[in-house]
């Protein structure tokens, strides 16, 4: 049997807000640049990044090399962090991802398999990545979880490196450690301490963070404001932990926080409450690339003055 594309076909049988929908992004220059770009970036988000970076230099310093990307899935803005810390933007679809687990002494990846050819146990559930699971090993293995498997990644050539954490599973990135979790459980907290402090001479803090994460929306415009605010005031106070202050960058602009956030009088209350006596700088910005229609903005935090403060 052949298949045959159908949309055009069924595309008067979608309601009328897929068809503007549909017609929206056949429009859309960001949608067009990512396809055909050579970059080959995971989400048209990835564009507003970019155009934050070239206006405020939140990635661009020399002295950025730890960055933490909350809400990364699929992984554009963490492409974008990782290109400005020289790792290059290649795409490693079919790389392996391997499931985490603590191991006794904390951290550690326990094998779901020896190395080697594949081997398929019948009756049993496949992993949660879809692939075949592998003959069981006689005793537990632990392994670095953060060690991508290097058959498969580029070599390394650039510095430092990026965070990416998500409740949604992420392909690799060269240059991106990424894990599926709560950024707010204690699991979380402990894999990100354990990466910070896997550098040497670090101080448990990253240079820069990032956040391009919404709640689902609602249509009640109450409801989904106070969604917004909750996400940012996790983010800051996760912030408070892991970002480094502007004094021990040795620099007015270092330490920075972007925020994504919805236009609000609240969500203002929350700027003004909140994150100017804790930065130098913040900065509202509604990149080119956000659409005119939509409510969203970013807050760009830069100059972290500490808790202290």
């Amino acid at each position: 049997m052949v298949f045959r594309p159908t949309l055009p076909l069924l595309s008067h049988k979608l309601p009328p807000s897929s068809r503007a929908w549909l017609a929206r992004q056949f429009r859309d220059p960001y949608v067009k640049a990512r396809l055909s770009s050579p970059i080959n970036y995971r989400s048209r988000s990835a564009f507003k990044l970019v155009e934050l970076d070239n206006k405020w230099r939140i990635l661009s310093c020399k002295d950025v090399n730890t960055v933490i990307d909350l809400g990364a899935a699929p992984g554009g803005w963490s492409q974008v962090a990782a290109g400005k810390l020289g790792w290059g933007t290649w795409d490693v679809p079919q790389a392996r991802v391997l499931k985490p687990s603590l191991a006794p002494s904390g951290f550690g990846l326990k094998k779901e398999a020896k190395r080697g050819a594949r081997k398929r146990i019948p009756d049993e559930e496949d992993d949660w990545s879809g692939a075949e699971v592998e003959a069981a090993p006689q005793e537990d293995v632990f392994e670095d979880p953060f060690q991508d498997d290097p058959t498969m990644l580029p070599p390394a050539v650039g510095r430092g490196q990026v965070i990416a954490v998500d409740l949604l599973r992420m392909e690799p990135i060269p240059g991106v450690r990424s894990f599926q979790m709560d950024f707010l459980s204690s699991s979380a907290e402990k894999y990100i301490d354990a990466l910070l402090r896997s550098k040497h001479g670090s101080d448990g803090k990253a240079e820069v963070i990032l956040s391009d994460m919404a709640a689902n929306f609602t249509g009640n415009t109450i409801a989904d404001t106070e969604a917004s605010i909750a996400i940012c005031e996790k983010v800051f106070a996760f912030a408070q932990r892991r970002l480094r202050t502007a004094q021990s960058m040795k620099r007015p602009h270092g330490g920075a926080l972007v925020l994504k956030h919805f236009a609000h009088p609240d969500s203002d209350r929350f700027r003004k409450e909140v994150l100017v006596p804790n930065f130098n700088v913040v900065g509202y910005d509604k990149p080119p690339s956000s659409r005119s229609e939509s409510r969203e903005g970013y807050w760009v935090c830069l100059g972290y003055k500490g808790t202290s403060s």
